[in-house]
């Protein structure tokens, strides 16, 4: 574990219950908001795979097209 994990930890068990819960939820969202998040840009790559493969097939495009992403894909 590092030291900053190891530190959120120690931070953790000083709260209260309700802040414990708090603290939780508020992570429990922001892992949701991530997870969605990547879910969306795999759903957008995926299509543009598709699109890409879709052309090809119909002779209007060529094999790089299909697989061309942003550099954070």
């Amino acid at each position: 574990m590092t030291a900053t994990a190891q530190q959120a930890v120690e931070i953790f068990e000083r709260l209260n219950e309700q802040e414990q819960d708090f603290a939780l939820t508020i992570l429990k969202q922001l892992s949701e908001a991530h997870e969605n998040d990547r879910k969306g840009k795999n759903d957008a790559y995926l299509a543009k795979i598709r699109r890409g493969i879709r052309q090809c097939a119909e002779g209007r495009g060529i094999v790089r097209d299909i697989v061309e992403a942003e550099d954070d894909e």
